[in-house]
């Protein structure tokens, strides 16, 4: 408990020195709300250990209450804190696109069915309940069936978004065994897939669309940021390996910058922060083990130290006043979700297959329920593609965003818990 009342008294005095420091530079001012974000982080990440939660459900929570309660009051500031964000954001991507070994390359066709199954089935079980409950929907409540099966067919794209880099830090608290490491390759795999689905049904949607009702290349910008990120990845992929090799230095840097470089590829283009960090994870661990595993054991040492920052700010920047305005709708669509991935995992594997008597059969829906980075990108991308409801389009699309990124490292964990015995964790230093 003294823990915790220092944590709270500091957190207060941070709050008053800021509301007080009005006149300020705003770097101050910016590092004094930064500070307090991660403060408040801290506690509520001990409060969830406390109510045996993962710590970073209670940092993204801390983050959008924040956001919620105590905005950010001016705008250079909120700009500093979210390059500050991306960076500590990418640095988990970064870490998850790390774990991708190749020791197990040997599942890759159960995981591809897998895969295939957890994409296809919530895809159309979303699209299926919202055309059906279009005349009450917010979203289509005024707008004829056309246009309905446009929002249909995005939102069902939309259950596609993942959480790689919030799926490496609920792993912090739990061993993850072999399920961990193919649930993190899924949350990466469904990541890449979400941007391209969501790019094709926006392409599918428009032909059905009433006049004006879509973008006519409202697919373009999704891809773009995917193709930029996937460039940028690569780049600062091999920069990372040929910089180590000239001059030999120490893996910290090296993860910071690539950090800071995937967090200024997204300020300068359309390239999305994660996406960057998760494929120049990726490319390192493919084609110079050597540096991976350095960065790999370096950061599973001190990472967990940067947790409350970085995911801390990434929940300052959900805006989940929609969350409270249609719960009802958010939640249903969660729960569609959350059946779909449980059943289209089901159907992927019940047949005798490397994964069949495994794990992920029996638990891997839950370790997928978790959405974050990528999901903003859409969110963003669906404002612009739809005239007319976009802005409505992007509320919910950051609530649901918002419930998953709290909810999906709790079921993470879960998915672990009911494996019968544990194996050597992917969070190991190799």
């Amino acid at each position: 408990m003294r823990t915790f009342g220092r944590l709270f008294a500091l957190a207060l005095v941070l709050a008053l020195v800021y509301k007080y420091a009005a006149r300020t530079p705003p770097e101050l001012r910016g590092a004094l709300a930064l500070g307090v974000l991660i403060v408040v982080a801290e506690l509520a990440g001990r409060l969830a250990l406390r109510m045996r939660l993962p710590r970073v459900s209670g940092f993204v929570a801390a983050g959008v209450l924040l956001r919620a309660y105590w905005p950010v009051e001016r705008l250079d500031e909120l700009d500093l804190l979210r390059f500050v964000g991306d960076a500590a954001l990418a640095l988990f991507a970064l870490r998850a696109g790390l774990a991708w070994r190749g020791e197990t390359d040997g599942e890759a066709p159960g995981l591809g069915r897998f895969l295939a199954a957890s994409l296809a089935l919530p895809f159309a079980l979303t699209a299926a309940v919202i055309f059906v409950l279009h005349p009450w929907f917010p979203l289509t409540v005024h707008q004829p069936s056309r246009d309905a099966v446009a929002v249909a067919l995005v939102l069902g794209a939309f259950t596609a978004v993942a959480a790689p880099a919030l799926a490496w830090a609920s792993l912090t608290d739990s061993p993850g065994g072999g399920l961990g490491d193919a649930l993190l390759r899924l949350h990466a795999l469904r990541d890449i897939a979400a941007v391209l689905l969501f790019a094709g049904a926006l392409a599918l949607a428009r032909p059905l669309a009433s006049a004006g009702a879509l973008q006519p290349l409202a697919f373009a910008p999704p891809l773009a940021a995917l193709g930029a990120a996937a460039l940028a990845g690569a780049l600062l992929a091999a920069l990372a390996g040929r910089f180590r090799r000239l001059l030999g230095s120490d893996p910290g840097i090296i993860a910071l910058a690539v950090a800071f470089g995937a967090a200024l590829a997204a300020r300068a283009g359309p390239s999305e922060v994660t996406l960057a960090a998760l494929v120049a994870g990726i490319g390192l661990a493919r084609l110079d083990a050597e540096t991976a595993g350095l960065l790999r054991t370096r950061f599973d040492v001190h990472g967990s130290a940067l947790a409350a920052a970085a995911f801390a700010l990434f929940g300052a920047r959900l805006d989940a006043a929609a969350l409270f305005e249609i719960w009802p709708w958010v939640a249903l669509l969660a729960i569609v979700r959350a059946a779909g991935l449980y059943w289209g995992g089901r159907l992927a594997v019940r047949r005798e297959g490397p994964l069949a008597a495994g794990d992920l059969a029996r638990s891997g829906w839950l370790g997928l329920i978790g959405q974050a980075g990528v999901g903003l990108l859409l969110a963003a991308a669906g404002r612009r593609a739809f005239p007319e409801w976009g802005v409505s389009f992007e509320g919910l699309a950051v609530a649901l965003v918002a419930l998953h990124a709290v909810v999906g490292p709790i079921c993470f964990r879960r998915a672990l818990a009911r494996r019968p015995a544990l194996t050597e964790g992917v969070t190991g230093g190799t």
